[in-house]
């Protein structure tokens, strides 16, 4: 039987790390706030919310490589995607040589985990903040638009169907 095994790539030479993805704790929220600061601080009364599953993703030496937050909207049947971050050394907005690459890929992919286990059929939904993020969506994961959850907020985009089957099964061992 084929199990889940989600993996990042060196930037430097491409060669494939082994990550962990466990429930985000305390302590891996306080990190967003130490040197070197994170975009965004997890320890924030928006992001500690219980609505929110919130999942780290961790190399197998156990750094911290990026945190995430998921709704699983079972009445709208789907996840949506409410926040992923990347480490400082691995943020495109932060550096410019990342340190690790197919980050987003790797939560996406779970997120797709998170919703074929609640029933929702491998079914999420998110947000693009900049248009790069948008053509980058469409261009290397086949999202496709849809309503905005949000009125006057970033354009919302879903992954279903054959390309949520794609991403997910690059990750199938």
């Amino acid at each position: 039987m084929a199990r889940f095994i989600p993996f990042i790539l060196k930037t430097d030479d491409e060669q494939k790390i082994g990550v962990r993805i466990t429930r985000m704790k305390k302590a891996d929220a306080a990190q967003t706030e130490k040197e070197p600061v994170w975009q965004t601080s997890w320890m924030s009364a928006y992001i500690q919310k219980d609505a929110f599953e919130k999942y780290a993703l961790k190399t197998t030496d156990g750094e911290l490589v990026a945190l995430a937050a998921y709704e699983i909207l079972e009445n709208d049947v789907m996840v949506h995607i409410t926040y992923i971050e990347s480490q400082p050394e691995s943020n495109p907005t932060l550096t410019r040589q990342k340190k690790y690459q197919g980050i987003g890929k790797a939560m996406i992919a779970f997120g797709i985990q998170l919703s074929i286990d609640a029933n929702c059929n491998g079914v999420v939904v998110f947000e693009a903040k900049t248009d790069e993020l948008e053509q980058h969506y469409i261009r290397d994961f086949g999202a496709r638009p849809v309503a905005s959850l949000y009125p006057d907020g970033p354009k919302t985009f879903m992954i279903a169907d054959q390309a949520a089957k794609d991403i997910f099964s690059s990750y199938l061992f």
